[in-house]
Formats: C-alpha cells, structure tokens, sequence
C-alpha cells in the first residue's frame, strides 16, 4: 500500500465519519433549523427591500414606512405561534424566540429609516421599483416564495406613478407572479 492510497482511506473514512453527529440531532432540532432558515430567507429579502425602498426615497413617507413594517412582521408573528404550539422542548422554544426578536427587530427597521430618509421619491422610483419586480420574478424561477417580494414590489411600483408603461409593466408581473405563486401551491398541495 503506497502513502497515497492510505492518506485517500483514511480521508474516505474521515468524510463518511465526521457527519455522524449531524445524523444524530432529535426532530426538534430539524424543525427549529427549518423555522430559522425560513424566517432568516424571508428576513434577509426584507432586508434588500428596506434597501430598495430606502434608496428610491419611499420610506419619505412616514405611512408606507408603518404599512412595511406591519406587513413585514406578520411572518414572525406566525412563526412565533408556531414555536409556542408545535415545539416541546425549552431549548427549541427558545432558539426560535432567539430567530423570532431578530426578525421583528428587521421588520421595523423602516420606522427608524424613516428618521433619516430625506430623499424624496423621484421620478424613477416607480420604474426602478418596476424593474426590480421583474428581476425578482425572474428568481422566482429558482426558488419560488420569491415571488411574494416581486409581488410586494409590483404593487408598491403600480400605485407609485401614473406612466402607462410602468403600470404595464407592473401589472404584468402581478399576473404572472400570482399565476406562479398559484401554480406553486396547486403543486404543493397535489403532492402533500
């Protein structure tokens, strides 16, 4: 046996091993790690639409401002009954509060951007807004819950301006990002 084939065995041996542990995690644990990858994706989406919105000058008003942060915190809310209700465990109780405050405290992350947003919208806020939609659907492609955010962003970009092509091009998205969300979960519930 040459050095070479022994360093291979035993990195063989090494890589079938060492995720021993992972195997070994009680269901509680799966289900927080699921709550938490859930909750930290929607979070992190959140995060670059506080970002968009920030940036086209949206957050101006203080309204939009409060309506993003009661809409952005529905998800926690929900995921917090599901901590209370389905997990048995403290430890899982309190992991998931742990992901649950971080997300609350991004959601009303637009109440204190409002504070310093001194960008009026412009009069390509709707368009950008409209585009974005569009790159998000495009996403959706891959990973479908995407398609809430090109929802949410459709939306803000078709009450935003009056210009035809951006309403067409926000309604179109609407139509097609509802049809894939539909789609999605005809698919999910055919198969559960």
């Amino acid at each position: 046996m040459t050095r070479s084939t022994t360093a291979y065995k035993s990195l063989l041996v090494s890589a079938l091993i060492a995720p021993l542990p992972a195997f070994a995690m009680a269901s509680d644990t799966t289900n927080v790690l699921l709550l938490a990858i859930t909750l930290g994706g929607f979070s992190l989406f959140n995060l670059l639409l506080n970002g968009l919105f920030f940036f086209t000058g949206k957050y101006h008003s203080r309204n939009f401002a409060k309506m993003h942060s009661l809409i952005a915190v529905i998800p926690a809310i929900i995921a917090l009954f599901i901590a209370l209700i389905y997990f048995d465990t403290a430890g899982a109780i309190s992991m998931n509060i742990g992901v649950i405050i971080v997300s609350i405290g991004l959601s009303l992350l637009p109440l204190q951007l409002t504070l310093s947003a001194t960008k009026a919208p412009g009069k390509h806020t709707a368009l950008i807004i409209a585009l974005t939609a569009i790159l998000l659907l495009i996403a959706a492609y891959y990973v479908a819950p995407i398609a809430i955010f090109a929802i949410a962003c459709a939306h803000v970009a078709l009450v935003s301006q009056a210009d035809i092509k951006v309403k067409f091009l926000s309604i179109t998205t609407l139509v097609t990002a509802y049809g894939y969300i539909g789609y999605w979960a005809y698919q999910i519930l055919q198969y559960s």
